[in-house]
């Protein structure tokens, strides 16, 4: 799960399965693997929405993009660390 800090922090909105089945949809069709989603992360590590996007569409459909969560836990530290910075610039 992310971590509720995290979600506060970035402001982080719960999504429902029907939010997040176009995109769904995109990534099945435009990546085929696991390790092509995870590239597909470094392309949007600094867009916090984007993240949260994906890991919602991860939870969902776990079972044809990330049956041993490893996504998920990818997914969820670079939202962490998003958070860790944002919260390095709110504290000085």
């Amino acid at each position: 799960m992310i971590n509720k800090n995290t979600v506060i922090v970035l402001g982080l909105k719960p999504m429902t399965r029907s939010m997040c089945y176009k995109f769904y949809v995109k990534l099945n069709s435009e990546l085929e693997t696991p390790d092509a989603i995870k590239e597909s992360v470094s392309f949007w590590q600094e867009d916090h929405e984007k993240l949260n996007h994906l890991w919602w569409v991860l939870n969902y459909y776990s079972e044809n993009l990330d049956p041993d969560r490893n996504l998920r836990a990818y997914v969820e530290r670079h939202l962490d660390n998003l958070a860790k910075e944002q919260s390095v610039f709110i504290d000085t």
